[in-house]
């Protein structure tokens, strides 16, 4: 089958934004404008989909009834039927990464359709929307709401990955947008458009060899490499941001000078920031809570290590079940505990007032940044054949 994706550049992908934006913009009313919303994203499915696209709000169906189940059943139900979900989620998030030999054939083509939506990230948005209802933190949603948090049609192409509770506090109606507010949404879109198409574009086509290169000029592309992922990434999060605040969908930032970090700690509060703080929430805070209360507290840096370890292996994993995100999801969790030492250490014999001191060096703070990029960009050298899969 041909590939699916969603393609910024093409013009069918900017006049539904258009019309989004027009449509929306007129309803005052919440319950109107969500059911809109996700007339609209079902809309764009049935676009790009055509006679693939009903399978898509069938299983947000499936989804929705099983969210009412958990909320509503009995206790021993509720936990039944989130397994049970977990499961599933699981099971698919597997056929879409490894693709199984007949996939295509014995799935109904389910593959196409799973990159097409991006399933990495709607898995991590199912996680966290059966999360906050099983734990009652949030009531079940309606269906509309379901299918705009989980499928909403600007975040497919790269993300971000909204947490649920950012998504149910956002106002029904949002502030009508002035002059000045609609002007930088524009500049923001084109800004990710010119990143995309002519910076990352020049330095992909005139620079990169995926590393067939050697000698002086291999460590020129590991510098390159590192920069055009950061450009060719952040300028879909720039278009899904502009396109967000335009239709009034709230909609996370995911980058914030990345190249700017100063430890690999500070890096990832810097990189992919929706991840980051998916993982956190789900992952390594429930690791690091567990083993406290398990051991009493006692071994705080072991049981940080740890959930260090495990929460990075998985999002290695997360990006592609093979050996080089296996190893990259592992050289990121070591850096991250040895940076995580590196800083109990450094407080323990410098004490607060010395911390401040070696902080505010600049010469060091400018060694500091310079060795992170270099450790992120060498990072890089296992998967860059699959870094076109990157956003998946």
């Amino acid at each position: 089958m041909e590939s699916l994706v969603v393609d910024v550049y093409e013009s069918r992908f900017w006049i539904f934004s258009l019309f989004v934006v027009a449509s929306l913009s007129p309803i005052s009313r919440g319950s109107t404008r969500r059911a809109a919303l996700a007339a609209l994203n079902l809309l764009f499915l049935a676009i790009y989909l055509q006679k693939r696209a009903p399978a898509v709000p069938a299983a947000v169906a499936v989804v929705w009834c099983a969210l009412v189940a958990i909320e509503r059943a009995p206790k021993f139900v509720s936990v039944f039927v989130s397994l049970g979900g977990a499961v599933v989620v699981l099971i698919v998030f597997l056929i879409h990464k490894l693709k199984p030999l007949g996939a295509e054939s014995s799935y109904g083509g389910i593959n196409p359709v799973l990159e097409f939506i991006g399933f990495s990230y709607v898995a991590l948005r199912l996680i966290d929307l059966g999360r906050a209802v099983a734990e009652r933190r949030r009531p079940a949603p309606d269906i509309c709401s379901t299918i705009n948090y989980l499928i909403p049609f600007h975040m497919l192409a790269a993300g971000p990955i909204q947490s649920y509770d950012e998504f149910v506090d956002q106002p029904d109606v949002p502030e009508p947008l002035g002059f000045a507010d609609s002007l930088a949404a524009f500049e923001r879109i084109v800004r990710g458009l010119f990143k995309k198409y002519v910076l990352a574009g020049a330095i992909q086509k005139i620079f990169l060899t995926q590393f067939r290169s050697s000698g002086p000029y291999f460590w020129l592309e590991l510098q390159l490499n590192y920069l055009w992922l950061f450009l060719d990434f952040s300028a879909y999060s720039d278009i899904a941001v502009g396109l967000g605040r335009l239709t009034g969908v709230a909609t996370p930032e995911n980058f914030n000078k990345p190249y700017l970090a100063r430890n690999v700690i500070d890096y990832w509060e810097r990189w992919h920031i929706s991840l980051s703080l998916f993982i956190r929430r789900n992952i390594f805070v429930p690791i690091q809570l567990s083993l406290m209360r398990a051991t009493g507290g006692r071994r705080p840096l072991w049981i940080a290590s740890f959930a260090f370890a495990v929460s990075f292996t998985l999002c290695g994993l997360w990006h592609n079940i093979g050996w080089n995100w296996f190893v990259w999801g592992a050289y990121h969790a070591a850096g991250l505990i040895v940076c995580n030492l590196y800083k109990h250490l450094l407080t323990k014999r410098l004490g607060r007032k010395g911390v401040e001191r070696y902080l505010a060096n600049r010469w060091i703070r400018a060694a500091a940044i310079v060795l992170v990029y270099e450790f992120v960009a060498i990072s890089l050298i296992p998967v860059t054949a699959s870094l076109k899969d990157w956003s998946r």
